[in-house]
């Protein structure tokens, strides 16, 4: 933990002149706990942070592209996506993004959640303001899922849970998305590091308190 602290360290020491009031951007594997770390560790030592899950910009934009907020019937079929609509829906979640960057200036700004939209041809990539952090919670992957197909069973299962090949499927699958964000140069942390990390950049804190 000590090296990744000082990395962060040296990186935010580097962007000191050009500092974004985003100060991190957190990703992770569905199930991960991101939504309970930040509710219960995050803001609970700092309400003065703004924290947003970007899904629910992607809710917002889903009202514009179709029948309504969270309707994400338009995109079902993924190789046969009209990209007109994925380039308008993409287009809102980036004007709701800049809208809400630009309201909260003043503050230091948390984001959660996925921010590549991979059924959009070309730049699919969303601008978060330059994080001066980019997080990867680090979890256990079959945890994880565990507690995605718990949550999800009845909505996306009828009630039954999982197959053994909708288990393998998630299993490669967040294999794959973390190596993909990490070679992005996100850093692989726990929630303890994560919290460390945030204290260095809200309390200035001595390279002693880091150690």
């Amino acid at each position: 933990m000590k090296l990744l602290l000082e990395n962060w360290r040296k990186y935010l020491a580097e962007q000191q002149e050009q500092q974004s009031p985003v100060i991190a951007h957190l990703v992770g594997q569905s199930g991960s706990g991101k939504t309970y770390f930040i509710e219960n560790k995050l803001l609970k030592k700092y309400p003065e942070i703004v924290a947003k899950d970007l899904d629910d910009f992607d809710d917002e934009a889903d009202a514009v592209v179709a029948s309504g907020k969270g309707d994400k019937s338009w995109r079902r079929d993924f190789e046969n996506i009209d990209q007109r609509l994925a380039k308008k829906h993409f287009d809102t979640v980036q004007s709701l993004i800049n809208q809400f960057i630009s309201a909260n200036s003043d503050k230091k700004i948390f984001l959660a959640g996925m921010s590549v939209f991979p059924w959009v041809e070309g730049d699919n990539s969303l601008d978060l303001g330059n994080p001066q952090m980019k997080i990867y919670l680090d979890v256990d992957p079959e945890e994880a899922a565990k507690r995605k197909f718990g949550r999800d069973k009845d909505v996306h299962y009828g009630g039954k849970g999982p197959t053994d090949e909708d288990w393998k499927n998630e299993l490669e699958w967040a294999a794959e998305e973390k190596a993909q964000l990490l070679s992005a140069g996100y850093k692989a942390t726990t929630e303890d590091e994560i919290v460390k990390a945030v204290d260095f950049i809200m309390q200035g804190e001595s390279d002693e308190t880091l150690t």
